[in-house]
């Protein structure tokens, strides 16, 4: 004969009961799992959006800084790139984590730091 297990209980309907009758819990996981999912593909489009428009900087300003001084080739290359700034900043703007006000709050900041990135080269802070 087997000996009962001490302060083990059985697993009895009333036990599975309370897992299954947890609708909240179940509804509020579902929703963190998918929000993680819909924030890497945001994020994704974001980080994608950032490396077209570094990109754009990149190149339009290696063409404009040989045919003018450094700081008018910066100026110019922001201007060119234009396009791919506004779909950086779209793309950052439908995250979750900031809406369109932050977003224009901080573009005159993020203009001059991509300046700054232009004119300072390799040595300047990543942008």
């Amino acid at each position: 004969m087997l000996a009962p297990f001490d302060g083990v209980q059985p697993m009895t309907t009333r036990a599975w009961t309370g897992i299954i009758f947890r609708p909240r819990l179940f509804l509020v996981a579902s929703v963190a799992v998918a929000s993680l999912y819909v924030g890497a593909a945001q994020a994704g489009e974001v980080a994608e959006r950032h490396s077209e428009w570094r990109g754009c900087l990149h190149r339009t300003f290696a063409f404009q800084a040989a045919l003018t001084g450094r700081a008018m080739a910066a100026d110019i290359t922001l201007k060119t790139c234009r396009l791919r700034e506004e779909a950086y900043l779209a793309a950052l703007a439908s995250s979750p984590l900031v809406d369109g006000e932050d977003v224009a709050r901080v573009r005159p900041a993020l203009l001059q730091r991509a300046r700054d990135w232009l004119i300072g080269g390799p040595a300047s802070r990543p942008l």
